[in-house]
């Protein structure tokens, strides 16, 4: 869901009264919903084990054949502690990345939150998001440290994005009338 489809009204739509036999089915359907799929948790305890234990098995097998002449001894410990602490060590490390994708997707999805929240707001404040200060009547402007008052679309201000621009209300003291767009005329 992008921020453009969230719907502006979704915030300000009051929520319908739920029953507690409602609330319990509902929690306990998320509770077995949730007991199924492996969680970021699980994901990072699990490659945070099984990599340092593949690494471990691995250095046994070096220890256990490097201390041994005999290559009929050799094997046993390359394959259960070489191969096996490599394939312990691969397993970890995608779980770890498991766990590390899902953290981005949530963080992602924090994102897109927060800009559906903006969204919902400037919409209900009767801005768009890529609206310009021109767009709403009777406001006057001026830049951040100008002198003058102008309307919002006044030429030397109306290419100007919303975030150069401060409001001003009326009386400005200090400050003087546009003779170009007469704000005041």
């Amino acid at each position: 869901m992008t921020a453009s489809t969230f719907p502006a009204d979704a915030e300000a739509a009051p929520a319908p009264y739920v029953g507690e036999e409602d609330l319990a089915s509902g929690l306990s359907r998320l509770r077995r919903r949730a007991g199924m799929q492996p969680t970021e948790r699980w994901l990072a305890i699990a490659g945070g084990v099984l990599m340092p234990l593949g690494v471990i098995l691995v250095i046994i097998g070096w220890y256990g054949a490097a201390h041994t002449s005999r290559l009929f001894e050799e094997i046993p410990y390359l394959i259960s502690g070489g191969l096996l602490g490599i394939v312990l060590s691969t397993i970890g490390a995608a779980l770890y990345f498991g766990y590390w994708l899902t953290r981005l997707v949530a963080g992602e999805r924090q994102i897109v939150e927060v800009l559906a929240r903006m969204e919902a707001k400037l919409d209900a404040a009767g801005l768009d998001a890529g609206a310009s200060v021109a767009d709403v009547p009777g406001r006057l402007v001026a830049t951040p440290t100008g002198t003058m008052f102008h309307r919002p679309d006044c030429p030397v201000v109306a290419d100007r994005p919303a975030g150069e621009l401060r409001t001003i209300t009326l009386p400005a003291t200090g400050m003087s009338p546009c003779k170009l767009c007469a704000p005041l005329g």
